[in-house]
Parts: C-alpha cells; structure tokens; sequence
C-alpha cells in the first residue's frame, strides 16, 4: 500500500504516511480503520486510555469503540478530510470523561481509494493530572523539608516551656497564666508531633491486611467519641473481599483521622456511615496496572455535618488547609499521602450542611 500525501489538489483528501504517523505517535493512542469500518490496529496506548483490550476489538467494527471515537472515523471516511488536534470526551456519559486530543487521516491506495482512517489521540486529563501531582510532590517535598527542621527546634523548646509551666502550676502564681501557657503549650505539641509524621512518616511494612478489621479497629478507638456527641453508626461493610497489601498501624491511622474528622463535623445527633464495596478498577479508576479491570474495595465514611465549601475542596488534602478554627490543617494531608503510598485514591464528595463523604479505594490482593 503507498501512501503520499498530496499538496497539488485541495479537494483531495490529505495522505498520511503510515509508518511514519506510527512512528511519530508512540506515546499516543493510534487506532486504524480498514476500508469496511473494521479495526485493524488498537496500540497500548489506546488500551490504556479507553481501557478496551486489543485483542477484543481488532477486526471488530468501528461501533465497538466509544461513540465518540466512532464519530471521528466515521466523517473521515464521509467528508475525506483529516480531523485536526480536536477535543473530544471519549465517556461523556462518565464523571471521568476522558478528554483526548484526536486527530485523523483518510490513507490512499495508488487509485486514490480510501484504504483506512488512523485516528491519533493522546490523553490531556491524564497530562493535566500529571502535571498538577508533580507540583503538588514538589510543593509537598518543600514543605515537608521545612516543617522537619522547624519541628525539631520547637520540640526542644518546649522542655524549657513546659518546665516553666509546671513550676507555675506547682507555685499557684497566676493560675489563669498557668492554664494558658498549659493549653497553648498542648496545642503546640500536637501541631509539632503531626508536622512530625508529614515531614518524615515511617516506611510502609506491607503485608496482607484485612481493610474490615482495621476499620472495626479504628471505630473502636473512637467509640467514646460517638457515645459523647450522641453520633449513631450505620455499618455497610459489604465488600465480600477486603484483603489489601498495606501497612495496618498506617490505615488504621488514616481511617482514624477521618473518622474524626466526621465527628467533629456533626457536633451532636448526626449519623455516620462506614461502608465498603467492590469495584472494578479501570485504567480510570487506577493507571498502576494500565488496562486492567481488576477488582478494588472502596471504603466510604460519611457524616451529616455541615459540609466543606465547594471553593476549599480542590486545596483539602494541602497542608495547614483546614475548615476548623483550632485545626493543624495536616491531618487529611497525612492520610492522603498514606493512601497514596498505598497505590490507593482518597476523594470527597461534600455539600454545605448536608454531610461529607470519603472514599477511598484500595487495590485488593487474593489473601495468603
């Protein structure tokens, strides 16, 4: 099959080399498109984007691909002319729509006969989130340099100022002073110990756990909690696997940090509701395996407090970002980065005074 592209006539469609748009699109997603509208060649990438395996739609018809792809080819067959660098929503129908540049190119025979559509597109959400974790990494990589030399200096002046506290309470010399320098004293060495675990957080010791455990674990330790602000606990643990490859003392304290979280959100009669379930992860779910469809357990932990301000929502997981007026702002910073380093995804879904849900997912591991 020769192909050229030509210049001389207009009306013609525009030739593409086709080894050499291969060539030149590694990294982006080619699929190609015989003559009778059937697939003739799905790359890796293309799996990865739409998460359609190869082997499934090669010689299939061009309606085995999302619509929208469909489409594209479709009116490079009609028209003869190349799509050129065009957004497209390849799910539209999904919350994660998955935005592509595509371009398109009608290939010739010798005769001038329509031979095959390539349709080139590359994932932007993908790069756009790409971009925006590496400055968050390096923003955090900053702070967390910073926050380590910072804490070590104040955890040693507080030995002086807790001495001197103590020699106060101990004197009854101005006990209003005393419990203020008491409280502030507690509220510094709070704000030192989580700058401590942001900075610099032990390293992971996987091993397989049981994600119900640790959950039943974490509502233990804040029973007392609940029992005090008069919270009722809804249980929907049913995910029928709960095995993950992680370190439990971690989760556990990620868990616990939301449940908290939850709790001083609703102050008093409020519910909250821990669920679990599976999930199918795909390459939009999870891009550690590209392509797969393997299965996730996705805990949720929901409240009916008074909700986060949609403004605040894309900045909650920076550090020193916080809704409550004596908060660190690093608790969900913490437990964001210990469900990352989990290959895990933590979200939230909130609206003001209607509650606040966390969801994270988790890849699941067959147990040992």
């Amino acid at each position: 099959m020769a192909l050229q592209k030509t210049s001389q006539d207009e009306q013609k469609p525009e030739r593409l080399n086709l080894s050499g748009a291969l060539f030149r699109s590694v990294e982006s997603a080619v699929v190609v498109a015989d003559a009778q509208k059937k697939i003739t060649a799905f790359s890796q990438a293309a799996e990865r984007i739409t998460g359609f395996r190869a082997d499934d739609v090669i010689a299939k018809p061009i309606s085995s691909l999302p619509l929208p792809l469909k489409k594209i080819i479709d009116e490079t067959f009609t028209s003869g002319k190349p799509v050129l660098d065009r957004p497209v929503e390849l799910f539209p129908e999904r919350e994660d729509k998955a935005l592509v540049h595509a371009n398109t190119a009608l290939c010739l025979d010798n005769t001038g006969r329509p031979v095959a559509v390539v349709a080139i597109f590359h994932d932007l959400a993908a790069a756009r989130k790409l971009e925006l974790r590496t400055r968050r990494i390096e923003r955090l990589a900053s702070i967390g340099t910073l926050s380590a030399g910072v804490a070590h200096e104040i955890k040693n002046a507080l030995v002086a100022v807790k001495s001197f506290a103590s020699l106060l309470d101990e004197g009854k010399a101005e006990p209003e002073m005393t419990g203020l320098i008491s409280r502030e004293v507690k509220r510094i060495d709070t704000l030192v110990s989580q700058l401590l675990k942001f900075a610099g957080p032990a390293k992971p010791a996987f091993s397989p756990v049981s994600v119900h455990e640790l959950l039943e674990n974490s509502l233990r330790l804040v029973q007392h909690q609940l029992k005090t602000h008069k919270i009722q606990l809804v249980r929907a643990l049913g995910a029928g696997a709960d095995t993950v490859r992680g370190d439990g003392k971690q989760l556990e304290q990620a868990f616990i940090n939301l449940l908290l979280n939850a709790i001083e959100a609703m102050e008093e009669m409020g519910t909250l509701t821990v669920a679990s379930e599976i999930v199918i992860a795909t390459d939009h779910i999870s891009r550690f395996e590209p392509g797969n469809k393997k299965q996730q357990i996705q805990i949720s932990i929901k409240d009916t407090g008074s909700g986060i301000p949609r403004e605040l929502i894309p900045r909650l997981f920076d550090p020193f970002v916080t809704t409550k007026p004596e908060g660190t702002g690093l608790g969900l910073a913490i437990t964001a980065r210990i469900i990352h380093e989990h290959r895990g995804r933590i979200k939230v879904e909130s609206e003001v005074n209607k509650g606040t849900t966390f969801k994270i997912t988790l890849p699941l591991v067959k147990p040992e």
